[in-house]
């Protein structure tokens, strides 16, 4: 029998009498080609000027087959090779152990106050940063990118293209900022005052403690000021964007301070500065990950909500953005565990940056009632380091060591705020959960709260007015004030649950008794502080601290007192007595507060009413006894005013206590809505209180008559 192979080519083509078609010159362009369209051969033609698609309309020299794609030159065994590398990642991926270890590490007297935080290996992270061009992404275990990239071939192929490729032009339709219209340097020089009064305005702003931001290092953005006088078209917009933020705050200070007036003409031009800082963060496409683009939308952010600059704009969509933007930079990863090389001192700018966001996340969350968008087990960013901005620049090689708590220095306050908020973020996730409330973890949550509150440096624990010292700042006094009222909220947010649960269970006692023991206290402390800032007072001429959002605090806690004077039947006369004098206290504040403040007048009015009627109410008739199972309601009682009050205190599914048949919504004045403690709704109150648009009104949260001068 014949073999198979004299038979193998039977059925095979000659291909020596193959007859070769022309390569001819293509009649269409590229896209009609492809999408077999009707050609007109203009240039662009009409096909893919109608869809939008002029601007990659072209025509090929020669035809190109569908399968005929350029490849780099690589030899088959190299190629070989290049597959059985990636079939071993493969595999490897297939049997990797588990992909992270959690390591808890003890605390360093020597170092910043420290929430025990899980540490990551680079390996078991499986994120890297992405550098093209000036664009900075973070690529996590889960991108494409991640595997593609480990393929030297393939990425280094990716890089060309990427790195070839036009950039897009700037967006004039902004998510946050609306249509802007994109600047020119010519446009932000015509901008400008003169340069003395530009350095009036930065030395302001860095010689003000209290109102500078930590993530800007103050030597390394003098030596880019004095770079941009010297070459403007050099400059980024983003930081054109953070200069713009700078000069408005310190132009609002100086308002605030009786330094300038709000008639001045030169005040006339700063006050388009915030407006400019938003067409730079446009104009400086913030939204590709630009250098800087993180610290400036955060300014932007600090300008609306610290200052209450713009009326028309809510400041938490601008921290939102913030913080997605960072996370895709990958400022939530320890720069340790990063595969890109970062010098020292970039590492502890962005982690400055980092612990920022996370503070204000925290803030909103709290204030707004709304679940917080980081989450603790997503991040493993290390706490800065306790230094000054002259204790190391962009040539520091090893940072130095971290400097002692018993002098007192910004940052360590920083530091401190962000330890406390940590420590907020599982009261506030408890707060919020619909899971049923549990008292073991309630008093679990306390207990790490007590402890971070007495690792709370000396130098900035609180003390009365009158006992500080005459050389403290003003600046720490109010320091000291703000980490004690963290602490007092975190408190109140904890067991306010417990107030209206089971009153004669004296399980639960211990909770109230915190709860309006911690209220009382936040009344007391907004009272003396707010003594220290009258004329004659300690404070007055730093008054503009004492913000607003400060003042919603307190009205919390003056929610929580009428709730415990109109629900507890056991009062003596004594302490019914110290409640309504601090209630007295807290609404003579906010009256004083009424021609600036449009929610400070709602304020007094719900409080001057309960009052009134809590004075008249000698007896009432008990409440109804309260059974089933205590079920955490979808509010957060730090929040201002809304989510204090606006809750049922049983969710409808588990409530088992006959609801009063009696709707209060049929009632027509707050009055005689409060005639009947027992069957007040505290959504009718929160309705009554409340702006029509359901916000909170940042507007008119201005810092006592600091006046507004934006345009």
């Amino acid at each position: 029998m014949a073999g198979l192979s004299n038979f193998t080519s039977v059925f095979s083509a000659n291909t020596d009498t193959r007859v070769a078609k022309r390569n001819r010159r293509p009649l269409s362009c590229s896209t009609c080609r492809a999408k077999k369209l009707k050609c007109d051969r203009q240039q662009p033609c009409a096909s893919c000027v109608k869809k939008g698609e002029a601007s990659i309309c072209d025509y090929s020299s020669v035809a190109s087959k569908k399968d005929q794609r350029p490849r780099p030159a690589v030899s088959q065994d190299a190629a070989a090779g290049r597959l059985q590398r990636l079939e071993d990642m493969v595999n490897g991926l297939m049997h990797a152990a588990p992909m992270s270890t959690f390591v808890v590490t003890p605390p360093d007297s020597s170092s910043s106050p420290q929430v025990n935080t899980p540490e990551y290996s680079s390996v078991s992270a499986g994120g890297h940063l992405s550098q093209q061009g000036s664009q900075v992404n973070y690529i996590g275990g889960t991108h494409w990118a991640s595997i593609l990239e480990s393929i030297h071939d393939i990425r280094s192929v990716m890089d060309s293209d990427l790195n070839d490729a036009p950039s897009e032009p700037a967006l004039k339709s902004d998510p946050l900022f609306g249509q802007e219209k994109l600047v020119t340097i010519e446009q932000i020089l015509a901008t400008l005052p003169e340069r003395h009064i530009v350095d009036s305005l930065v030395a302001t702003y860095f010689k003000e403690t209290f109102l500078s931001l930590m993530f800007v290092h103050s030597g390394k953005f003098q030596r880019e000021y004095e770079a941009f006088w010297k070459d403007p078209s050099s400059t980024s917009f983003c930081w054109l964007s953070i200069l713009f933020s700078i000069m408005f705050m310190a132009a609002k200070l100086a308002v605030a301070r009786g330094l300038a007036s709000v008639s001045d003409p030169c005040n006339t031009k700063r006050a388009g500065a915030l407006r400019m800082a938003a067409k730079c963060l446009v104009t400086g496409q913030y939204l590709k990950a630009q250098p800087y683009s993180i610290e400036a939308l955060l300014f932007h952010f600090h300008c609306i909500y610290a200052l209450h600059a713009d009326p028309e704009i809510q400041p938490w969509p601008i921290l939102t953005m913030a913080t997605r933007l960072a996370q895709k930079m990958g400022y939530h990863r320890d720069p340790r565990h990063l595969s890109a090389k970062l010098t020292p001192f970039e590492s502890e700018m962005r982690r400055r940056a980092w612990h920022y966001i996370e503070v204000f996340d925290i803030t909103m969350s709290a204030q707004q009632g709304i679940p917080a968008m980081i989450n603790e087990d997503e991040c493993d960013c290390q706490f800065p380091v306790n230094l000054l901005d002259e204790d190391f620049d962009e040539n520091t090689t090893v940072m130095p060591s971290p400097r002692s708590h018993a002098t007192h220095i910004p940052m360590l306050f920083f530091t401190c705020k962000v330890v406390a908020v940590r420590h907020l973020r599982p009261i506030i996730r408890h707060a919020l959960s619909s899971r049923r409330y549990d008292l073991e973890e309630t008093n679990r949550l306390h207990e790490a709260l007590e402890i971070s509150h007495q690792s709370i440096p000396p130098s900035l624990r609180i003390r009365p007015i009158a006992e500080n010292s005459f050389v403290d700042q003003d600046y720490l006094i109010m320091q000291r004030f703000m980490l004690e009222l963290q602490y007092l909220k975190g408190l109140c947010i904890l067991h306010r649950p417990f107030m209206a649960y089971k009153k004669d269970d004296p399980a639960f006692g211990t909770s109230r008794e915190i709860c309006v023991n911690s209220a009382l206290r936040q009344l007391d402390l907004q009272n003396d502080y707010y003594e220290s800032l009258q004329p004659e007072g300690r404070l007055y001429t730093s008054r503009w601290m004492f913000t607003n959002v400060t003042l919603h605090e307190q009205f919390s806690a003056a929610m929580i007192v009428c709730l415990d004077l109109s629900e507890s039947k056991s009062q003596s006369p004594e302490s019914k007595a110290r409640k309504l004098e601090a209630l007295q206290k807290s609404r003579h504040v906010w009256s004083s507060k009424k021609p600036a403040y449009r929610d400070a007048i709602r304020a007094s009015h719900v409080l001057g009413v309960m009052i009134a009627k809590l004075t008249a109410q000698d007896t009432r008739s008990p409440p109804a006894a309260e059974t089933g199972q205590l079920v955490m309601p979808g509010y957060c009682p730090c929040a201002p005013l809304e989510h204090i009050l606006n809750r049922p205190e049983t969710p409808p599914a588990v409530q088992q206590v006959t609801a009063p048949t009696e709707d209060l919504m049929d009632i027509g004045s707050l009055e005689s809505i409060l005639d009947n403690p027992d069957m007040l709704n505290w959504n009718d109150i929160d309705t009554y209180l409340i702006d029509d648009s359901g916000e909170l009104n940042y507007a008119e949260q201005r810092p006592f008559d600091m006046p507004d001068i934006t345009l």
